[in-house]
C-alpha cells in the first residue's frame, strides 16, 4: 500500500511540474529543494517550542503537521518570490524543451516522494507499520530504493556541509525512534476503542 501511496504521489507531482514547462520545471526544482531543507531543519525546533507551550497532549501529531506545515509556508513564500522575479518565460527550443521538462519533472516527483516517505515515518497511523511498510526500522520502502533514507542522508550531509550547526540525525536514530513512537501510538488505550 505504502508503494502506492508514494507512486501516486511521484506521478502526480511529475505531471503537474511536466506541464509548467521546463523554466517553470527548473524554479519549482529549487524551490522544492530549499523548502524541504527549511522544513526538515526548522520542524524540531518548532515541536519543542509547541509542547513546552502547551501543546504536549499533540505530540504524535506535531511533528508530522508541523513539519508540512513549515513545507508549505516556505513553497509558498518562495514560489511567491520567484514568481515575482522571473515573470517572463525563458523561451527554449522544443527538443530541449521536452526533454528538460521531463527530466526536471521526474526530479521533482522523486524529491517529493522522498519527503513525502520521510515525513511517514512521523505520521500518527495507528500502526507501527503504517500502510504495511517499515516492518522493521531498516526495512525498505518503494521497491528497495527507500526514498526516505535518501532523503535522512541528504539532510545529514547538508547538514555537516553547507548547512553546518548540529548535525541532522547525527547517531541515524530517526528510524528507530519514530518507530517505537508509532508503535506506542498504535498500543494507547483509546486507540483500542
Amino acid at each position: 500500500m505504502m508503494f502506492i501511496l508514494l507512486l501516486l504521489l511521484f506521478l502526480a507531482v511529475a505531471a503537474a511540474v511536466w506541464f509548467q514547462g521546463l523554466w517553470s520545471a527548473a524554479v519549482t526544482l529549487i524551490n522544492l529543494i530549499l523548502a524541504m531543507i527549511i522544513a526538515t531543519s526548522f520542524w524540531e525546533p518548532a515541536c519543542d517550542f509547541l509542547e513546552r507551550s502547551g501543546a504536549a497532549s499533540w505530540t504524535y501529531l506535531l511533528d508530522f503537521v508541523v513539519l508540512w506545515i513549515l513545507f508549505a509556508f516556505a513553497f509558498g513564500l518562495l514560489r511567491a518570490v520567484t514568481d515575482t522575479l522571473s515573470q517572463v518565460r525563458v523561451q527554449f527550443d522544443l527538443p530541449v524543451e521536452m526533454a528538460g521538462r521531463s527530466l526536471l519533472a521526474l526530479c521533482c516527483g522523486w524529491l517529493f516522494v522522498c519527503f513525502a516517505a520521510f515525513s511517514l515515518h512521523m505520521a500518527p497511523l495507528n500502526s507501527a507499520t503504517p500502510l504495511g511498510a517499515w516492518t522493521t526500522p531498516s526495512s525498505p520502502t518503494f521497491l528497495t530504493l527507500s526514498p526516505d533514507r535518501l532523503w535522512l542522508g541528504f539532510m545529514y550531509s547538508r547538514s555537516r556541509g553547507a548547512l553546518a550547526g548540529q548535525p541532522f540525525d547525527e547517531q541515524a536514530e530517526f528510524p528507530l525512534k519514530y518507530h517505537d513512537r508509532r508503535d506506542k501510538y498504535a498500543k494507547l488505550p483509546e486507540m483500542r476503542q
